[in-house]
């Protein structure tokens, strides 16, 4: 690796700042929302579903289209970081509403509300997200490391998650009301995510790149883009692996309430999903440097199916069990997490060879609309689900209801991970491919003589 692949580490930590930010606000999002808005705001289940539905379908749109305007952006601040500065701000402003719905509204106002925020929020988030996304790939072009640089985003992503998991929590206890609790932690956090993303927009440099995004029309470019098989392949595994691993979060309160029967536990139950997770990354990592990045990753969803699968056991009192195996889906999550970006990024590499154009903006907006495709099908999945097994809050569950429950929270989930390691072992690039690959790169950049 030559000096100018490796990155400073104050370049890396930079650049990783906002994953924080990212994992924070959606966490929070994912794992208190629905609750609050079925329990406290009198939001049915299944209308909280069409709104989840209906911020997956808009990504659809926004998330490609940003991708392509990110590629062919032209400015002093390069093409990445301009939209760090248009996005900051506003995403403060629409997380801090959509915790804080008036007490007055009814029912269908309430429900207005938060459709109304909800996609505005995941709208600036798209045009910060898929930029930042983007500029991940493109700081080196070295194999391992674009996995060094996803790991600690990964690290800090974790981070995020712990105090997304946990602050909403704590701010209702401090203030004694759920309402208040969650405004408040929304003010905040929602100020320090700014602060982040701030911070990397000025100390974070982007690299000078011979080849452009620019010269395809978006359709043009979005056929090309789904044409690499090797992204395609890739781009499944992680949908149906991320999709899984996504029950957690809406329905971990459910399960706390109404099948472990110990609401206090989610909270250790969260913090071993963290340290599973945190844990793993430098196991991953040097599990990838020495088998390689597909090994790793493989293994990562064997280790997801066996911990879903063994969820299965859960029952009244069964907390304990269940923080273990949350260490264990934990280090799966790990895995997905860090390597399937870095895999994403040699599938890139690939598309540059065929095109001659770096189009990481493009992959990227089909990337994150994934990404976020999986939590919004999880809630949707989950909550329509609940109301089809008859859930109803705040009483005690039958037992087909709790069944219903554990299929969606452990077998579901089992299923999918089994699926995407399937799906995972067409996946064409090896290292030495890609190291062919780069070295036809190389040659193609050098002056002629």
């Amino acid at each position: 690796m030559t000096t100018e692949e490796r990155l400073p580490l104050g370049q890396v930590l930079s650049y990783a700042l906002p994953a924080s930010a990212m994992s924070l606000i959606l966490i929070s999002v994912a794992i208190y929302l629905p609750n609050f808005y079925t329990d406290e705001l009198g939001v049915s289940a299944g209308m909280l579903s069409w709104v989840f539905l209906a911020g997956r379908v808009w990504d659809a749109v926004t998330d490609p289209l940003m991708g392509h305007v990110s590629d062919g952006t032209r400015s002093r601040w390069g093409r990445r970081r301009p939209y760090f500065a248009l996005a900051a701000f506003p995403i403060w402003i629409v997380f801090y509403l959509i915790w804080s719905p008036s007490p007055d509204l009814s029912t269908n106002g309430t429900f207005v509300h938060l459709l109304v925020c909800y996609i505005l929020l995941y709208s600036f988030w798209t045009v910060f997200s898929i930029p930042y996304v983007s500029l991940g790939m493109e700081l080196t072009p070295n194999y391992h490391e674009r996995t060094r640089i996803f790991g600690f985003r990964q690290a800090f992503m974790l981070v995020g998650t712990a105090v997304g998991m946990l602050a909403p929590f704590a701010f209702t206890q401090l203030l004694g009301d759920k309402a208040a609790g969650y405004s408040l932690m929304a003010l905040i956090f929602g100020g320090v995510s700014t602060a982040l993303i701030c911070i990397t927009f000025v100390r974070v440099r982007e690299r000078s790149l011979q080849t452009h995004g620019e010269g395809f029309s978006f359709f043009v470019g979005l056929r090309a883009t789904l044409s690499n098989n090797a992204f395609v392949v890739l781009l499944l595994v992680y949908l149906t692996s991320y999709v899984g691993g996504s029950f957690i979060a809406p329905l971990s309160i459910f399960m706390a309430k109404y099948v472990i029967k110990e609401e206090w536990a989610m909270q250790p139950v969260m913090l071993a999903y963290l340290l599973g997770s945190m844990l793993s990354i430098p196991i991953w990592l040097k599990l990838s440097h020495r088998f390689g990045k597909n090994r790793a990753f493989s293994l990562g969803m064997i280790v997801g199916t066996i911990g879903y699968a063994a969820s299965t056991t859960y029952h009244e009192g069964t907390w304990i069990r269940w923080v273990v195996l949350a260490v264990v889906v934990g280090a799966a999550n790990g895995c997905t997490m860090t390597l399937g970006p870095a895999i994403a990024a040699d599938a890139i590499d690939s598309d540059e060879l065929e095109t001659g154009k770096r189009r990481e903006g493009a992959f990227m907006g089909i990337w994150s609309f994934a990404d976020k495709a999986a939590v919004g099908l999880a809630v949707f999945i989950g909550m329509q689900g609940l109301e089809y097994i008859g859930y109803e809050p705040n009483v005690e569950q039958t037992e087909e209801v709790i069944s219903g429950m554990k299929f969606l929270y452990c077998v579901l989930p089992a299923l999918l991970q089994f699926v995407a390691l399937l799906i995972f072992q067409r996946f064409p690039i090896t290292p030495e491919l890609h190291e062919r690959i780069r070295a036809q790169l190389s040659a193609r950049r050098e002056p002629p003589g």
